[in-house]
């Protein structure tokens, strides 16, 4: 964030780039889990939630991306994403035939993600054009998600 940017967020730009780093931190933990779990999984009911995970992946590295080049110099390190992420990393279960706990899990970081979103929504309407736009992005985003985590858990229920 440019001088002139943090000039006109005012008096809250530190909180705002402090929650900025937290989703930074959060995007990179999400993404790596899906990752993994799309290369751990095994079984052949699993190539298709495989496939949603690598996808699922990919656009959590875009979010930590964007968020990124928002806040100009990450202050959250790779060392320190689960200490300064905004929702607890989820272990994969023992066993990588276990679908359900795996999409549960899933859908527990997407609810996390949607209220921090929300929260950095309301936080910056009227102050920060530029975050309020990609945190109302990233929002959507994270409801597409959960509803497509939930229609995949519909059939376990």
């Amino acid at each position: 964030m440019g001088q002139k940017g943090r000039e006109i967020v005012g008096p809250d730009v530190g909180d705002i780039i402090a929650r900025l780093n937290e989703a930074i931190a959060a995007e990179a933990l999400a993404a790596y889990r899906y990752l993994y779990l799309s290369k751990w999984m095994e079984g052949l009911e699993t190539v298709e939630i495989a496939e949603v995970f690598g996808r699922l992946a990919g656009e959590e590295w875009s979010h930590m991306d964007r968020l990124m080049d928002r806040v100009g110099r990450p202050l959250a390190r790779p060392s320190e994403w689960e200490s300064q992420s905004y929702v607890k990393y989820y272990e994969p279960p023992k066993n990588p035939r276990d679908l359900k706990p795996m999409l549960k899990d899933s859908l527990a970081v997407e609810r996390v993600a949607i209220e921090f979103y929300r929260d950095l929504v309301q936080k910056t309407e009227g102050k920060d054009a530029v975050t309020y736009s990609l945190a109302m992005e990233l929002l959507a985003d994270e409801v597409k998600d959960e509803e497509f985590l939930e229609s995949l858990l519909e059939g376990w229920d």
